[in-house]
């Protein structure tokens, strides 16, 4: 009878146990539902920053075979050029010289699209390329340091 006693309060303490790890786990997946309304959402800056790395990774082989066109250098040109005007994250982090930045990189992409037109060497369209992607590093210098490495990654 004695064991049987032992046995019962420990299926009794075990379902308790249990019982406990279930409301647990009910009240941490509620909070972490109430959290999701709080997660970072990106500015359009931040959005067009990620679509110009992920376009410039995606040419990247291309511009190294020679193979860039100048209808894709085109694209670049459109998507890109709204960074200008995009809502940053933070307004006060955006100095002047962000205008500038910007309107360099869009200049060195028309270069590069009159020297694919032109089919000048694939040399050029690299230094052209890559000077493009240094303006970017040297803008994330002042404004936001955090992709650089990822930049630095994508010159030829």
């Amino acid at each position: 009878m004695n064991l049987n006693r032992e046995f019962a309060y420990l299926l009794i303490s075990i379902c308790f146990v249990a019982c406990l790890s279930c409301q647990r786990s009910h009240s941490t997946s509620d909070k972490s539902q109430n959290n999701s309304k709080d997660l970072y959402e990106p500015s359009e800056l931040a959005n067009t920053m990620r679509e110009m790395a992920y376009d410039m990774e995606a040419l990247r082989l291309r511009v190294y075979s020679g193979e860039l066109s100048a209808g894709e250098v085109d694209d670049l040109i459109s998507s890109h050029s709204k960074m200008g005007t995009d809502n940053p994250t933070d307004i006060d982090e955006i100095k002047p010289s962000f205008e500038l930045f910007s309107k360099t990189y869009i200049e060195q992409l028309e270069e590069l699209k009159i020297i694919v037109l032109n089919q000048d060497k694939i040399s050029e369209q690299i230094i052209l390329f890559n000077a493009a992607l240094s303006t970017c590093v040297s803008c994330h210098r002042e404004h936001c340091p955090g992709p650089i490495s990822r930049i630095e990654k994508i010159k030829i």
